[in-house]
């Protein structure tokens, strides 16, 4: 059923349901007191035709005229003159219907003027107060409709942002590997072209997840490794690696290419810039809150001369918070000679399924 389907069903449910009650509190007051009879429950069923027939007419000049659109200074005093237009027309034809019906009582449309003057402004009275009902759940439908409209774009720029940040994160693994594997072409051809082949692995795997919004950690340590071989090839003794991998956290989403900035980082500001190399230590561990992924390498962080002088750093910050708002962060410091960088993820209550065929080799 479409929306208009939808909206038109419980428009008319809802018509039925509130005009059947109105007539039906007036037939058991009726009932009640004694004075039912045959012809007045005959009246009671013209006055629900009325009612629906009247309010239904009231709505179509409101949406043909798109009152609705118009403030609210404008929208009411519209309302409440079309009601005592509408009243006036009902009223009469309801006191014509009591005349007929109860001949031997006292005329409506011929007796006292007051008394069809009650008809007439019980009636303005009763489609003003629809009036303004109707409008009211017009008035919701319509802002909840826009919340809805204002989240998907709100979602659509986050997933245009995020989309934008990985697309500057490959180029910036690329230079930096293309670059890696230039100093190898005249050292040491064989191992050059064996980086080709493990960097066409990199790419394979990253070109995989390039619609994922997340992916398991597992995919993402063999994305590490397999950088860290290729990087080793040009470093080669003086990058020394180990990992701390709990084998339980490794179907744990994490965002794509994030450990792997961070470890691109740490040999970029840390092992390169050393003439003895260091050491780069990796490690995933359940936290209070969620994961915590640890990347420690040999050097020093200076606040303002390393944090924030690459775009890796930026993007994953940026990402982060896109991704997690508040509830992930990002800490850059110093430890017994080391630079530890931390990255906690809040917890997300889902896993991951690892995909056959995307992974790298492990080196």
């Amino acid at each position: 059923m479409s929306t208009r389907s939808r909206r038109l069903l419980v428009y008319w449910c809802t018509q039925v349901v509130a005009w059947g009650l109105y007539a039906g509190l007036f037939g058991f007051l009726t009932w009640v007191n004694g004075t039912y009879t045959r012809e007045s429950g005959q009246l009671l069923l013209f006055t629900l035709a009325i009612g629906l027939g009247s309010s239904h007419l009231f709505r179509a000049i409101i949406l043909k005229l798109r009152w609705i659109d118009l403030p609210i200074g404008a929208f009411i005093p519209r309302l409440a003159f079309a009601a005592l237009v509408l009243g006036g027309i009902t009223g009469l034809l309801q006191a014509a219907l009591h005349d007929v019906g109860f001949p031997d009582v006292e005329p409506v449309l011929n007796g006292r003027p007051a008394r069809l003057l009650e008809f007439v402004l019980s009636w303005a009275l009763l489609l003003f107060i629809w009036s303004i009902a109707y409008a009211a759940y017009h008035y919701f439908i319509r802002s909840r409709g826009e919340e809805i409209r204002a989240l998907r774009l709100e979602t659509a720029n986050r997933d245009t942002q995020l989309a934008n940040l990985r697309s500057q994160l490959n180029p910036h693994f690329m230079f930096n590997a293309l670059n890696g594997i230039r100093a190898l072409i005249d050292e040491d051809p064989a191992r050059a072209k064996q980086a080709i082949t493990q960097l066409s692995a990199i790419l394979r795997n990253a070109m995989a997840t390039v619609k994922r919004r997340t992916v398991p950690l597992g995919e993402e340590i063999d994305m590490v490794k397999a950088y860290l071989a290729l990087e080793s090839m040009r470093f080669e003794e003086r990058l020394r690696v180990s990992f701390d991998i709990d084998p339980a956290l490794e179907r744990e989403p994490v965002p794509p290419m994030m450990l792997q900035t961070l470890v691109e980082n740490a040999v970029r500001h840390g092992i390169a810039k050393r003439t003895e190399g260091g050491e780069v230590f990796i490690s995933a561990q359940r936290g209070v809150n969620g994961l915590v992924l640890s990347v420690r390498n040999t050097g020093l962080f200076v606040p303002g001369q390393v944090e924030g002088t690459g775009i890796g750093l930026r993007n994953t910050r940026e990402r982060l918070e896109r991704i997690y708002g508040e509830q992930a962060m990002l800490h850059i410091h110093n430890s017994d000679g080391m630079v530890v960088t931390e990255l906690e993820i809040p917890a997300s209550g889902e896993r991951e399924t690892l995909t056959p065929g995307t992974r790298t080799q492990r080196p």
